[in-house]
């Protein structure tokens, strides 16, 4: 199966098969790279968003990081969390309005704002 991927100024968007966790993966590890500490994940109800988002902890784990699991909550509230726990940056793992074959990553700085830098994965 061939994945797709796509990115764009709010993150990336790919097809959710088997290799979706090795996509999250390589962005958790460079998101990792540049932002060490707390990290807020959250996720929006799709059924793959949570192998994903055991994969993001696993490997920010892994990497020194201190993951904090939000669960399924709406963008703006992991925006919100990442200032009020003094977080380094979050993950919001959704593909907004696409369609259900589709997950994505939006990567957050400390300040709740979309990253302003492309992370190469």
């Amino acid at each position: 199966m061939h994945i797709m991927i796509i990115t764009s100024l709010s993150g990336i968007r790919f097809t959710t098969d088997e290799n979706m966790t090795d996509i999250a993966l390589r962005y958790a590890a460079a998101f990792a790279g540049a932002h060490k500490g707390k990290i807020v994940i959250g996720r929006d109800a799709r059924q793959s968003g949570k192998i994903i988002t055991k994969t993001l902890i696993k490997t920010l784990t892994a990497c020194g990081c201190k993951p904090i699991d939000l669960g399924i909550v709406p963008t703006p509230t992991l925006t919100l969390a990442i200032n009020q726990l003094k977080a380094k940056g979050g993950i919001m793992v959704t593909a907004s309005h696409n369609p259900i074959e589709w997950n994505g990553l939006k990567l957050f700085n400390a300040e709740g704002d979309y990253l302003d830098y492309v992370i190469s994965a």
